[in-house]
């Protein structure tokens, strides 16, 4: 019989363990329970999913395809979420009218506004 003794990692977060540590840093950077990846903007009621054309080029000339990004009514651009940052796979949107930037953490938006607000405000006003 063989018995091995080998260094584990684990996420400080959700507790999934790993043998490789690079491997278990950038797991902790993409963590849904990582506090750094909250984000109000999943709450707000100008997030959107809104279509968007991607044109690209291929081997036989030029092709397109719809994608459903994360847009922002309120600030009027769109948005990637902190996973989408930490593994570099954003979007670069080269339109004049349209960016796509990080979502804001929760204290860096001014234009947050809460989904259930219209809803708790028009339960009040029925009572």
């Amino acid at each position: 019989m063989i018995t091995e003794t080998k260094e584990i990692y684990k996420c400080e977060h959700c507790r999934k363990l790993y043998q490789v540590k690079r491997f278990a840093e950038f797991h902790e950077q993409c963590c849904n329970k990582n506090p750094d990846n909250k984000r109000a903007c999943f709450g707000c009621k100008f997030l959107v999913k809104k279509p968007f054309e991607l044109f690209y080029d291929t081997w036989n000339g030029e092709s397109s395809r719809m994608l459903d990004l994360l847009y922002c009514n309120s600030k009027e651009h769109y948005l990637y979420p902190p996973k989408v940052e930490a593994k570099g796979n954003w979007l670069v949107i080269e339109n004049d009218t349209d960016t796509n930037e990080p979502m804001p953490k929760p204290n860096e938006c001014d234009k947050y506004v809460d989904e259930l607000s219209d809803y708790v405000e028009h339960w009040i006003d029925k009572k």
